[in-house]
């Protein structure tokens, strides 16, 4: 596998985003954060890119951040230490928003430990599918720091309030069985079929009408900020725009017609 921190690559109408520090289990560098906000900006309008894939390199997603490179910081000052890290934080925040407006369903592979912040990457991913071998923690705690990497966010939405807290405060983990039970990942399979799995439904998701796809994503993560009347707003909106779509005339000449449609994204 390259020695790149971060594989990214176009394949056909999927991107795919590879965390690759296995020696680490993949843990983040400030370097990885830059790289994937900067390829995702590159495919935000990309109409040939219909679908993200993310995971990581060997046996596990990521460990959050590098707390082996947090060690050579901990010997500066109270005031310097909170410049610092406050800022390797800051640094995150541009991502989860391209993440969050990017008009591509983003899939989460995930297998083995996923640690502090990387709970908060799962989260905001629009599918995700776990193996058996996953592993949850929000392990913020058990170094005497509050979450970041949009945990706070995204977690109480995903598998509600109190379960948040469990897994914030006091550091309770979370199985793949129960991050399924609990809505944070979509399905379980077994280890040895992620893989495959993976690629059906991103498979699925690419060959559908992406525009829609994409104005449907944006209208859910929406919805929680808006009143119903807001909401209604944006709708009729959006129902509009694809209307005026291909994808839309092709769906309806493929419902009349009884056939199955050939969406081509536009």
């Amino acid at each position: 596998m390259s020695d790149q921190e971060l594989i990214t690559e176009i394949d056909g109408p999927i991107a795919r985003i590879t965390f690759n520090r296995p020696h680490v289990r993949n843990a983040l560098t400030n370097n990885m954060v830059v790289s994937m906000r900067e390829f995702l900006k590159t495919i935000e309008h990309d109409p040939e890119v219909r679908c993200v894939v993310m995971t990581g390199a060997g046996d596990h997603f990521m460990a959050g951040g590098d707390v082996g490179g947090f060690a050579a910081a901990i010997d500066a000052g109270p005031e310097e230490r909170r410049r610092d890290f406050e800022q390797r934080a800051v640094a995150a925040m541009p991502l989860f928003a391209v993440m969050e407006r990017l008009p591509k369903p983003i899939i989460a592979k995930v297998r083995g430990a996923v640690a502090g912040a990387s709970v908060g990457w799962v989260a905001a991913s629009d599918f995700v599918l776990v193996s058996d071998t996953a592993l949850f923690v929000v392990a913020h705690i058990a170094l005497g720091t509050s979450p970041d990497g949009a945990v706070t966010w995204h977690l109480p939405r995903a598998i509600g309030l109190r379960k948040a807290k469990e897994m914030a405060l006091l550091g309770d983990r979370l199985s793949a069985a129960e991050a399924v039970e609990f809505g944070l990942a979509n399905r379980l399979v077994a280890d040895a079929e992620l893989d495959e799995e993976t690629e059906t439904l991103a498979r699925r998701l690419a060959s559908g009408p992406s525009y829609a796809i994409g104005r449907a994503k944006l209208l859910l993560n929406q919805s929680s900020a808006n009143t119903l009347a807001r909401q209604m707003e944006l709708e009729c909106e959006a129902f509009g725009a694809c209307a005026a779509s291909e994808d839309f005339a092709e769906g309806v000449r493929a419902f009349t017609g009884k056939r199955k449609p050939a969406f081509l994204g536009r």
